[in-house]
């Protein structure tokens, strides 16, 4: 699920005016924010507008504000909205009758072509009174979780000496009349009595204000970056933000820029940051309980793959976005089919047992390793040696970085991959028989350096383990079945029989956006929960497709009975299968797990790619379970569906 947060993010250190002095990092400022929110909180590039020195025009800065933050579709009212600026600030004169408080200028942020000629006039940068205007129109259109940060200021009392580290410039040519021609349309009309002043003075009811500087301070930047913005970052990788108020922040950003003093502005300061919408639960993450005296119980068992040996890391949370260290280092040393029980690893610290935990898989210790055949290539010479190098440290015992044992082997015919490193791609050859029976043998995807051929390799290597793994003892064969049917999209009714046959189906891509259903049978004594699975092969992608509430104490798969996935419900979307542009034939898996107790399941998922892309539903909290000893079981269901590329036809 995507992160709720969008943002327009502006940095300049290049101006256009030679009246205005350069900075030097403002752009690796925005960069780094930018950084924040695609690396930590997963906002998807799309949802951030980045705007540097030539494309930080005022025109492009009020359009891009419009466009991607107050006209855009994608914004649900309430989201997180963050603007982040920085660059120069300054002061114009004041018209005549503006204000009545006695003060004559009017702060101002210096877009790229500040204090120079346009169409319109001399810009005279963005006024405090046009960007309360904007942030008006915004809250109303989108809710009021805004944040704005400001690396800037709007008075320079500094020597000559600090003077160019500093993030404020004269205004020379721009004179008051310039104000009102470039004012924001809905501040037009506002009342001088009504208006803000400045950026970080008082209180605005649409916003909140994180500023470098309070009134009359200054903004001091360095090679490393703004100060004011160097000191949030650190902070943001010292504390949980996931709650951490924004007056809690600002005291640690003023604690870290040691002696300045930023300000805090707006009627939310006691509100968690960005009101606490990306700081979602991380699927990755398993409850942990304590069990004895040196002993936890992990929801996680044989059903998710673990196994004696396995290795967990305990932490205090299960939140994206926020610092998580590892408190404790454990190891499973008894497994249930949904749990096990670990104990705390030799030479690791224990985990205080008076609370409850989150535990994360760092080392499967999957018995079988996944063994990786490297071909030979002159032109990736170096390439090829960092890669094995990489593999060779990975030895079964000591797993790979993502925890899956991984072994290179000399030859193809005793591998389950084999890897040509190209320029821009690595070829993939599976040898696996269960892949190559049902999917296309080769594959090319996308890499450019050791690193990336890295996470491919480790991404098949889990996926390569959740495909293969099965309950030995098969209490439940032949008494759970999938059966897959294609719906009328609008209706949603049946238009074909059963596509599975001895557990595969093939499903044309007819570009008509077909969607299908599939209905589960319980034939057995037991009710079940069950576990829907989607694995596209050809990018080593699993998403969960059905996961039950977690909040529903009842079974949904009952004894002797059927239910289906795909009936229209709000809790059971269709399924729907697409290739990626300009692949002709694809294949994904469902895999179906069921069991007697509830588990969490989603934190075997790993990224999703277009090839089998199905709309699934989402858990709540996790629901807690009993600890239970008795009559646990869990068992699988392994189907194919090839997809190929149609010509308007419908699938069959």
């Amino acid at each position: 699920m995507a992160s709720r947060v969008f943002a327009l993010i502006i940095g300049i250190d290049d101006y256009k005016s030679g009246n205005v002095w350069n900075l030097e990092s403002c752009v690796d400022d925005a960069l780094c924010v930018r950084q924040w929110l695609t690396h930590d909180l997963h906002v998807p590039r799309d949802q951030l507008c980045l705007l540097t020195n030539t494309q930080a025009t005022k025109r492009a800065i009020e359009d891009n504000f419009m466009a991607h933050l107050v006209n855009n579709p994608d914004i649900d009212r309430d989201d997180a909205i963050l603007v982040y600026f920085s660059g120069h600030g300054s002061s114009v004169h004041s018209p005549r009758g503006w204000y009545t408080d006695g003060m004559k200028e009017v702060e101002v942020l210096c877009p790229y072509d500040h204090d120079c000629k346009s169409p319109e006039g001399r810009v005279a940068g963005i006024s405090d009174r046009s960007l309360h205007a904007m942030l008006r129109d915004l809250a109303e259109a989108k809710g009021g979780n805004i944040t704005v940060i400001l690396d800037c200021c709007f008075s320079a009392h500094t020597t000559v000496r600090e003077r160019r580290h500093v993030r404020w410039t004269p205004t020379i040519k721009a004179v008051p009349d310039d104000l009102y021609k470039g004012l924001w349309r809905s501040a037009l009309g506002g009342s001088s009595i009504d208006i803000v002043r400045g950026f970080a003075r008082a209180s605005c009811g649409s916003h909140v204000v994180l500023a470098a500087s309070r009134p009359g301070g200054s903004a001091f930047e360095g090679k490393g970056g703004g100060l004011f913005t160097r000191a949030l970052l650190s902070v943001k990788d010292s504390v949980p933000l996931h709650t951490s108020t924004y007056s809690e922040l600002l005291y640690l950003i003023e604690e870290a820029m040691e002696g300045h003093k930023p300000a805090l502005v707006g009627p939310h300061n006691g509100r968690l940051l960005f009101n606490g919408v990306p700081f979602v639960p991380d699927g990755r993450f398993v409850p942990v309980e304590p069990y004895d005296q040196d002993k936890f119980r992990i929801d996680a068992g044989a059903i998710h793959g673990v196994g004696d040996g396995t290795e967990f890391t305990l932490h205090d949370h299960n939140y994206t976005g926020s610092i998580n260290p590892v408190l404790a280092s454990y190891v499973a040393v008894t497994v249930h089919p949904t749990w096990c029980l670990a104990r705390k690893k030799a030479q690791s610290k224990a985990a205080p047992t008076g609370k409850a935990h989150w535990a994360r898989v760092t080392k499967w210790n999957n018995k079988v390793p996944f063994r990786v055949h490297l071909r030979r290539s002159f032109f990736n010479l170096f390439r090829r040696c960092r890669i094995s190098r990489a593999l060779d440290n990975k030895s079964p015992h000591n797993g790979s970085k993502d925890g899956v044992n991984i072994v290179r082997v000399r030859s193809s015919s005793h591998a389950d991959m084999s890897l040509t490193l190209k320029r821009n791609q690595l070829l993939v050859e599976r040898h696996d028989q269960l892949l190559a029976a049902n999917s296309r043998r080769i594959i090319h995807l996308p890499s450019t350096e050791s690193h990336s051929d890295l996470k491919v390799i480790d991404a098949a290597a889990r996926f390569h383990l959740h495909l293969h793994r099965k309950n030995p003892s098969r209490p439940l064969l032949g008494l759970v079945t999938m059966e897959l049917y294609r719906l009328d999209s609008e209706t949603w009714t049946r238009v074909s029989g059963n596509l599975l046959v001895d557990g595969k189906a093939q499903i044309v891509d007819d570009e008509k956006d077909s969607v299908y259903s599939v209905v589960l049978h319980n034939y057995s004594d037991y009710d079940l929960w069950p576990y829907l699975v989607s694995m596209d092969s050809g990018g080593y992608s699993i998403s969960m497709v059905y996961h039950p509430d977690p909040s529903n104490p009842q079974a949904p798969l009952k004894a002797h009975q059927h239910m289906v996935i795909g009936s229209g419900a709000l809790d059971s979307e269709a399924l729907s299968f697409t290739l990626s542009d300009g692949a002709h034939t694809g294949a994904a898996f469902l895999k179906l797990f069921v069991s007697s107790e509830f588990t969490p399941m989603t934190f075997i998922e790993q990224g999703v790619s277009p090839l089998a892309s199905v709309t699934p539903t989402h858990p709540g909290d996790e629901k807690k379970v009993e600890f239970s000893e008795k009559g646990e079981m869990w068992d699988s269901v392994l189907t194919c569906i090839s997809v190929v590329r149609g010509n308007g036809s419908t699938s069959s």
